[in-house]
C-alpha cells in the first residue's frame, strides 16, 4: 500500500494513506461545497447522464425542446461531476445558453421563437392525431402556459 507523508508532499512512506475513491474526494468537496455526498453523486451522475442523452436526441429531433435536458444535466453534473458540467457550461454551441438561462433565466429571441415553433408543430400533430377533444384542450392550455413563461423570460441582462 503507498503511504504519503503529511509533512513532505512529495515523501511516501508510512504515515498517511492516499485516497483514491472515485465518488468522493475530500479535495473536491472542500473546492466545491456544492458535491452531494458520496451516495448521492453516482445517483445524479446516472441523471446526468440520462438527461445528457435525451437532451442529445431532442437536438436530432424539432419538436422536443433539447435545451430542457441539457440545463438538467449541467443541474446534475454540478452535484456529481464538476468536468462534466465545466464541459456543458463551456460547450462551443450550447454552454452560453446554458450559462444564461442558470445565471438570470436570460433566453435569445432566436431561442424563443425556435420553442414557440416547435410547440406549435407539436400541438398540430396532436390536433389531427387525437380525436378526443379534452386531451386537444389541455395540451393547448398547457402549452399556451408555457408560451407565456417563455416570452416573458429576459432576452439580456439589464445594466445596473
Amino acid at each position: 500500500m503507498l503511504l504519503r507523508s503529511a509533512l513532505q508532499p512529495g515523501v511516501v512512506h508510512a504515515r498517511q494513506p492516499i485516497r483514491r475513491s472515485p465518488w468522493q474526494n475530500q479535495e473536491d468537496l472542500l473546492k466545491n461545497p456544492s458535491l452531494a455526498s458520496r451516495w448521492q453523486r453516482p445517483l445524479y451522475l446516472s441523471v446526468g447522464f440520462l438527461c445528457l442523452a435525451l437532451g442529445v436526441v431532442a437536438l436530432v429531433i424539432p419538436l422536443i425542446p433539447g435545451i430542457v435536458f441539457l440545463v438538467l444535466a449541467t443541474a446534475c453534473f454540478s452535484r456529481s461531476s464538476p468536468a462534466m458540467e465545466h464541459w456543458l457550461r463551456t460547450h462551443p454551441r450550447f454552454g452560453q445558453l446554458i450559462v444564461n438561462w442558470q445565471s438570470s433565466g436570460i433566453l435569445p429571441r432566436r431561442a424563443k421563437w425556435i420553442i414557440i415553433a416547435s410547440m406549435l408543430a407539436s400541438y398540430s400533430l396532436i390536433f389531427f392525431e387525437t380525436d378526443s377533444r379534452q386531451i386537444q384542450a389541455a395540451v393547448a392550455i398547457v402549452m399556451l402556459v408555457v408560451i407565456a413563461y417563455v416570452w416573458q423570460r429576459p432576452e439580456q441582462v439589464d445594466a445596473p
